[in-house]
């Protein structure tokens, strides 16, 4: 849903994946406005700078295709006209693996996004590998990926959201989060 989403929740997958030479196409589904509430970048585009945040960030993962939407940020909802849109991407893009939030994810713009893709794929006739990824809450998980071949990229692809580590140590919750697992 956000700019660093890809790479807290499934950074480790992306990299294996690109380590076995896939094609990885990441969509970013909102602007990231609503990062920075205490004003620390006031005066410059903060939606802009997420956004090549979220491009150095995939280049170190390998993302090879990388897309935003701008939705606004913090007013994510699994409307038809989203839901639309996921099934037109899949149409074209035609993913045999795909990697969404859960349902279970406890921020509003998490939970939209897994909402609408499951919705979106009510309606998508080739078999596709379907995986929910945690970001703020552990959830019940149908798989769990061993990423510690490509745990240094994950973490250097997370470390390039500075505007975020500003607020967060993501760092430390990523390797909790992922420890646990």
């Amino acid at each position: 849903p956000h700019s660093d989403d890809e790479s807290l929740g499934c950074g480790g997958a992306i990299a294996l994946h690109h380590r076995q030479g896939d094609r990885v196409k990441v969509d970013i589904v909102t602007d990231g406005a609503a990062g920075d509430p205490n004003g620390y970048y006031v005066g410059c585009d903060y939606p802009a700078l997420r956004r090549e945040e979220s491009r150095r960030a995939g280049a170190i993962l390998g993302v090879s295709d990388l897309e935003h939407w701008d939705y606004l940020d913090g007013k994510l909802a699994p409307t038809p006209e989203l839901v639309e849109r996921i099934g037109v991407l899949l149409s074209i893009e035609r993913p045999d693996t795909l990697y969404r939030p859960s349902i279970n994810e406890i921020h509003p713009d998490h939970w939209a996004l897994g909402v609408a893709v499951e919705s979106a794929l009510q309606h998508y006739q080739p078999v596709v590998r379907d995986f929910c990824y945690e970001i703020w809450a552990t959830v019940r998980p149908s798989h769990v990926i061993d990423i510690t071949p490509v745990w240094d990229l994950k973490c250097k692809a997370i470390t390039q959201y500075e505007s975020q580590l500003r607020y967060n140590d993501y760092l430390r919750m990523v390797a909790g989060l992922n420890a646990y697992r």
